[in-house]
């Protein structure tokens, strides 16, 4: 390029560095880690906006059909949806391992248990192990996967006589959902659970003609995720980076909704618990029950005032059910305070939806 003497007002020639200078780049963010992020930011505005047991309400009726219905863990192992982040066993289960007599109009309470790092990996390890010995459920691309679980949660609403919002905990009910492989088909039964959208005779979950739910927490999906630890830690992540808090929480969700209400090779749910316990934050709670009053120990995770536990067998370390407690005090909850609970009854591979797995139609 020639230098020329520059004169006044005369425009400046950036033509030739044009040539030298690599055009900019057009950076677009994975679609992965913006649905991620879109789901984070959406509990970020429901956690800044509303009182905390109006929002584990909401947070549980945004995920009763989310991607494809909701949170937590199994498969071999296999958790039931969603919030159950704002719930508990409707006879009173407490978390410290203790029952109250019947259904409670204030949730369930014990003296919280601390969780620790000490003998995570161990314990970590061994619960992998239990998850591989599972027999895998394989289903065909037009079967269905089947789940029972019995399930309770906080229920929040106005009590017409006072004005004010009042919480209770739900009894203990069940829960049946079917979902299609690729996640676009499914339906729910939950005449119990108290949730204005979900019909006594049950939710079809069919996409519509203009559906954008996320498929990428499918069976489908997930029989595709890579078993080695660091690949898949960094699906996880999404983008994220560990040691960031918010994006550790999102890493440990994730594997919530993986494996929520959903079946999957045992590989990848060993792979899944493994890599589990590298989330900086999660934690060993070495006591706690579930829903059916079976002891158990957990690996945990806080976020905000709440901990969530994934629930397993203290001797076999095959999975029990969740659980969600309070570890400060909120909206008048002290800590110890159960919020949610749930537990698997079974699971299984039909041919229809609606077709339980002895065959008889519900």
């Amino acid at each position: 390029m020639t230098r020329m003497p520059w004169k006044r007002h005369e425009p400046l020639d950036t033509s030739e560095l044009d040539l030298l200078i690599p055009a900019p780049g057009d950076p677009q963010m994975p679609q992965d880690r913006h649905t991620v992020l879109a789901a984070h930011l959406e509990e970020e505005i429901l956690r800044a906006s509303a009182p905390a047991a109006l929002r584990r309400a909401r947070l549980r009726r945004t995920a009763l059909v989310g991607a494809p219905v909701a949170a937590v863990l199994a498969a071999a192992v296999v958790v039931p949806g969603s919030l159950h982040l704002g719930g508990a066993s409707g006879d009173g289960v407490r978390a410290g391992g203790h029952r109250d007599a019947g259904p409670r109009e204030t949730p369930p309470w014990a003296p919280l248990v601390p969780g620790t790092t000490e003998n995570l990996s161990a314990t970590v390890d061994r619960i992998a192990l239990a998850a591989a010995a599972q027999p895998s459920l394989t289903p065909r691309p037009d079967q269905f996967i089947y789940i029972k679980s019995k399930v309770s949660f906080l229920n929040v609403g106005n009590n017409p006589e006072t004005g004010k919002v009042e919480t209770r905990i739900t009894p203990l009910h069940t829960r049946q959902i079917w979902m299609s492989p690729d996640g676009k088909k499914g339906f729910l039964y939950e005449p119990d659970g108290v949730i204005g959208d979900v019909h006594p005779n049950g939710m079809d979950l069919d996409d519509g003609p203009h559906s954008s739910s996320d498929k990428r927490h499918s069976y489908d999906s997930m029989r595709a995720l890579p078993t080695g630890p660091d690949a898949l830690l960094k699906r996880l992540y999404q983008g994220g980076k560990p040691g960031n808090h918010d994006d550790d929480w999102m890493a440990f969700k994730e594997i919530n909704s993986l494996l929520s209400e959903q079946i999957a090779p045992s590989a990848t749910s060993a792979a899944l618990y493994r890599v589990a316990a590298r989330i900086p934050g999660v934690e060993l709670v070495p006591k706690t029950t579930d829903a059916d009053n079976r002891q158990g120990i957990a690996i945990a995770f806080t976020q905000g005032s709440t901990r969530h536990e994934w629930i397993f067998d203290k001797d076999t370390y095959t999975y029990l059910g969740q659980c969600q407690v309070l570890v400060k005090e909120e909206d008048g909850l002290k800590p110890g305070t159960v919020v949610g609970q749930t537990t698997v009854v079974e699971r299984a591979v039909t041919d229809a939806k609606k077709e339980l797995p002895n065959g008889k139609r519900l």
